[in-house]
């Protein structure tokens, strides 16, 4: 690996780290709504994971001022996070998505933390690019709710939160909330030494379920997982595709085996396992017979993404 490392200031009080993997298309946008919103001593720290796009020409050539830290592999999200904050010199750490616009001053944010000492991580609001709400916190993932979600059941607003992994009441989104179980990686600032403490994020989530694992720890040690709505920011999650495709498909159902497993025990970890495994079959079965009375890319390669999920639940289990 090599260090590009370029200095904002040379005494942040918060370290922004990004993790980008070819996503050069999204980067102006989101450090240019840094420059404007984060009006304060801060640090930009970019982890790029062997992009091919581009991208780390494209910060050299007009964001100098970030620090850049080219990995010669794809460390996943979760090594991602946790290599650039070693690079860490703020108070308070931000894990910002690239492909993500803040809509507000990251002040308030922080003003957040300096008034409770309790307080351990802090998501905001996010919005979809048409400034719609975005499911931004939640739930505990318990066996049960994993299955839940996926029979759609858990959408129902009315369902107990036992059986819910995500918020979807909109209206929850407009009050802050004191005490959740998570908020979404996408925006998640906490206290530098309380993610050196906790050793960062758990690098076996190669991608997804890793910010919930961390927000776990975090309350385990006694602190408090908090979600404000007077911080916005627009989150261009999946960049419009309609579903999140095969690969990220897989990725979530080795997540859930390891976060079963981690905290429920094997056994727990087969009955997700199976579980979701014979849900997704029936989501193969659904998505055959629509391709049979109608052509369609997307359905096809949703049937393909949901047979691929169950090799990853039931053959390939925690490896990649």
């Amino acid at each position: 690996m090599v260090d590009n490392i370029y200095s904002s200031t040379s005494n942040p009080l918060v370290s922004i780290v990004i993790v980008n993997y070819n996503g050069k298309h999204f980067l102006a946008d989101c450090l240019n709504s840094i420059k404007k919103y984060a009006t304060l001593p801060h640090e930009v720290i970019i982890v790029d994971n062997a992009s091919t796009d581009g991208s780390c020409e494209y910060l050299q050539k007009y964001f100098p001022n970030v620090n850049l830290i080219s990995s010669t592999k794809n460390l996943g999200f979760a090594g991602g996070n946790n290599f650039g904050a070693k690079k860490a010199t703020g108070k308070y750490l931000l894990l910002l998505n690239n492909d993500t616009v803040l809509l507000t001053n990251i002040k308030i944010a922080i003003s957040e933390f300096e008034k409770d000492e309790q307080l351990g991580v802090l998501g905001c609001k996010l919005l979809y690019g048409n400034k719609s709400t975005q499911p931004s916190y939640g739930y505990e993932h318990t066996p049960l709710s994993l299955l839940f979600s996926w029979l759609g059941l858990s959408n129902l607003i009315k369902v107990p939160k036992l059986l819910k992994r995500v918020e979807i009441d909109e209206a929850n989104y407009r009050i802050p909330q004191h005490d959740v179980a998570w908020v979404s990686g996408a925006f998640l600032m906490t206290k530098t030494t309380l993610w050196h403490q906790l050793g960062g994020t758990d690098e076996r989530y190669f991608m997804y379920i890793e910010d919930v694992d961390f927000c776990r720890c975090v309350r385990d040690l006694g602190f408090r997982v908090a979600y404000i709505p007077n911080v916005e920011i627009i989150h261009y999650e999946g960049a419009g595709r309609e579903w999140i495709g095969p690969r990220a498909l897989e990725w979530s159902m080795r997540s859930y085996i390891i976060y079963t497993q981690k905290y429920s025990g094997i056994f727990w970890a087969w009955f997700v396992r199976i579980g979701l495994s014979i849900i997704m079959l029936l989501r193969v079965l659904a998505y055959f017979l629509i391709t049979i009375l109608k052509k369609s890319t997307i359905c096809k390669e949703k049937r393909i993404g949901y047979l691929r999920a169950v090799f990853q639940l039931l053959v390939k289990g925690t490896r990649l």
